[in-house]
Order: C-alpha cells, then structure tokens, then sequence
C-alpha cells in the first residue's frame, strides 16, 4: 500500500514510467480514498481537505515510476447551442440547478443525469449523450 499524505514538488525522472490512476471528477475531489493503479497498485491518499485532484496531478514519486492523475470518461450531456445566447441560456439553467457545467468554446458538458433531458426539449436545444472526460473545476456540492 502506498500512503500519499502530500504531493511530490519534483517531477519524474527521465524513465520513470507512468502508472495512472483513473478518477472520476467526484473522486478528483475526494480527499481521503483507496484507489488502485492502472497496474494494480494499491494507493491510500491522505491529503489536506480542499486538494484537488485535476488530471496530470503528479501523486508519487517511486524509483522507477510515478503516478499521476488521468481523467475517467463518464456520461455528459454535451450541448452545441447555435449561437451565444442560446448557450448562455442552457449554462444558466444548468447553474440553476446546481450541476456543476464544462464550457468550451461554443459547447458546454455537465455530467449525465436523465432529468436534464426534459431541460433541453423546452430549450429547444439537441443535447448529445457522450462518454468523455469531465473537466469542470467547480467542487461538487450534495445537490445531486
């Protein structure tokens, strides 16, 4: 078991090689979990509350390899509104609701949830279901 109770200040090594460890955007917030690496390492992370966890954190430094963060895919609503305050209009109903929101240059993705779906037929916009990586920086509140 690998203990982390503070992030490494130095960088990998040349050759050191990369054992990710895949993290929804909840458990990039989490402070206190067991993971296991890609590699089936067992890691315990103990970092100060309020560490976040954005994809490329460096978690340790081992003599041979590291590892880092890498972003899991989850299910998204993907939305491409056809100009700009369209798009502000879904990012404010969104807010509304208290789902945390990606926005892009002329998209924005919120996480998965079947109740939004109703949400974009009275907008009038095409939402799209996809699997990618969630990259919103806003912690998760206990909304949803």
């Amino acid at each position: 078991m690998i203990l982390i109770e503070r992030l490494p200040t130095s960088m990998p090594a040349p050759g050191s090689s990369a054992d990710p460890v895949v993290l929804t955007w909840e458990e990039r917030a989490k402070t206190r979990q067991r993971v296991t690496t890609q590699s089936g390492r067992d890691v315990a992370i103990k970092l100060p509350t309020g560490t976040r966890l954005p994809p490329g954190t460096l978690l340790f430094l081992g003599g041979d390899f590291h590892i880092q963060v890498v972003a899991a895919e989850e299910d998204a609503w993907l939305i491409r509104p056809p100009d700009s305050v369209t798009l502000v209009r879904v990012a404010h109903e969104i807010g509304n609701r208290h789902f945390p929101i990606e926005i892009g240059d002329g998209w924005v993705a919120v996480r998965y949830d079947h109740t939004l779906a109703e949400l974009w037929e009275r907008l009038g916009v095409a939402a799209e279901r996809v699997r990618r990586p969630f990259l919103s920086d806003q912690r998760p509140s206990h909304h949803h």
